[in-house]
């Protein structure tokens, strides 16, 4: 579990030994899963970090109010999960909500 700077727990996992950080961004939050057969092809490729976004899936936050779900928050909670994991750099790939940027 990643601990995010308000304190929600996020599931999270890593996967693989290739030498490319790798994160999953999935879409959401009602398709929070679909990821994990991407993430099972790329382990000589790439070390794969996949987690749940808040209020998804194996993560809490269901009841955080209107601000738990803006694009900041998200963009906070996927820092938590990049300095969760110790990655200085990693390549991000999403789906849906999960490809959403700034």
């Amino acid at each position: 579990m990643i601990r995010t700077d308000d304190g929600v727990r996020l599931w999270a996992r890593r996967t693989g030994s290739g030498p490319e950080p790798l994160v999953l961004c999935h879409g959401g939050p009602g398709i929070w899963d679909t990821l994990g057969e991407v993430e099972a092809g790329l382990g000589d490729r790439y070390t794969a970090h996949r987690w749940d976004q808040r209020g998804c899936g194996r993560s809490e936050g269901r009841d955080g109010g209107p601000t738990a779900y803006t694009l900041d928050r998200a963009v906070a909670d996927l820092e938590a999960v990049r300095r969760g994991f110790g990655l200085e750099r990693m390549v991000l790939l999403g789906h849906s909500w999960g490809a959403s940027g700034k």
